[in-house]
């Protein structure tokens, strides 16, 4: 009963070892995978630096440096006003806000202050965006400000205390930064980038599984021609039990790739949480039980390991040209009448739905069910014709 594991276990070993399958099969996904995370990883958020000076020590400065250090992205650095003007000088920053004495108080009786920049030139993309961030803040505050100092004089003598007017306008104010009357939105009108890397990741993993045929035909025709496979049948190892082996460990080694690639989007890129993980995983096994199936009918109907070579090459290429690996093909035209006979198009249109997150296992019924078709019809068709020596059983 374990046997067949045991030769799946010795293959996947072999596998692991052979540098020449990793660097195909591994350090190729992972190479593309940096290219993924550099196009659709980074460089969409904001990083910079603010750098302020504070002569006032009053509430209301410490409220700005606080508000602007709770912004994702954004570091605030304090100095005084001579480290501020050498830094300046030497151009370690090009920009620095300098909060005035009297700030804190000033805002408070609801009078007019101020706030100023100390730049060199125009200080930069980095200090613009923050500097502009810097003036919300301290209009908004200039604004609440304004609001308890207008509430104080129409209240004037009243018999109220003033906590609780305090108290009254804070919650006020509160509830309408909850529900703004001005609600803005950003519409991404050329494409998010998620759903760009939802279609592509699920493409590369398909294709370098796909890959896995050719390693798995190539060594099956291989060790027919030295008489390994011969050699194992003088064991107490039966054909269906090498037969069933063989196509364990193509399972194996496709999952290895499928575990890095994953692996690797789930955790740097956040594609999704653990649950999206595994469902994915768990399709992944069954994408690689059908390409592992067709690996041994390729394998056993080669003569040559030419042969094996060129037709896993010849399956591979046509499944991703014409399965919509990177792109879709529609419902409609030439294109999409191919693609019905892919695995890629059912395998990758199954994976798109889970790395979302926007369907589950239970959704992709009829994916799973054309898949594990090609799985068990291959796997019949390689064990009538598996054969263990050249030219013979």
């Amino acid at each position: 009963m374990f046997r067949p594991l045991h030769i799946a276990l010795l293959e996947t070993k072999r596998f692991l070892l052979d540098r020449g399958d990793l660097a195909f099969s591994l350090a190729l996904p992972v190479v593309l995978f940096a290219l993924m995370y550099g196009t659709f990883g980074g460089g969409e958020s904001f990083n910079g630096t603010a750098h302020f000076v504070d002569l006032d020590g009053g509430p209301a400065a410490k409220l700005l440096v606080e508000s602007l250090s709770d912004i994702d992205g954004i570091d605030v650095e304090m100095h005084s006003l001579e480290d501020a003007d050498q830094g300046l000088d030497r151009s370690s920053f090009l920009s620095v806000a300098v909060i005035p004495e009297g700030f804190s108080e000033a805002l408070d009786d609801g009078e007019q202050t101020s706030l100023t920049f100390r730049q060199r030139g125009s200080g930069g993309n980095e200090s613009q965006i923050i500097n502009g961030i810097i003036r919300a803040i301290t209009q908004e505050m200039a604004g609440e400000a304004q609001v308890y100092s207008v509430v104080r004089e129409v209240i004037g003598e009243s018999s109220l205390p003033a906590s609780q007017v305090n108290q009254a306008v804070f919650t006020s104010l509160a509830e309408a930064h909850q529900s703004p009357s001005v609600v803005v939105r950003s519409i991404d009108v050329g494409g998010a980038s998620a759903e760009v890397l939802h279609r592509l990741l699920p493409g590369i993993l398909v294709m370098f599984l796909l890959f896995a045929v050719s390693l798995g035909s190539q060594a099956l025709v291989e060790e027919r021609r030295i008489g390994t496979l011969e050699r194992l049948l003088t064991t107490r190892l039966s054909l269906n039990q090498l037969f069933a082996g063989r196509f364990l460990a193509g399972v194996s080694r496709a999952m290895v790739q499928a575990v890095v690639l994953l692996g690797l989007a789930f955790v740097v890129l956040q594609v999704g949480g653990a649950s999206v993980f595994v469902q994915t995983l768990i399709f992944c096994v069954l994408v690689a039980a059908a390409v592992s199936a067709v690996s041994l009918l390729i394998g056993t109907l080669a003569r040559s390991r030419d042969q094996a070579t060129w037709s896993a090459v010849f399956f591979t290429m046509f499944m991703t040209v014409f399965g919509g690996t990177f792109f879709e093909v529609g419902n409609t035209g030439a294109l999409a009448f191919l693609s019905k006979f892919t695995i890629n198009k059912y395998a990758i249109d199954a994976l798109e739905g889970l790395v979302s997150g926007a369907e589950g296992l239970s959704t992709q019924g009829p994916e799973a069910a054309i898949i594990a078709g090609v799985a068990v019809a291959s796997l019949l068709f390689a064990r009538l014709a598996f054969r263990t020596g050249v030219g013979g059983r």
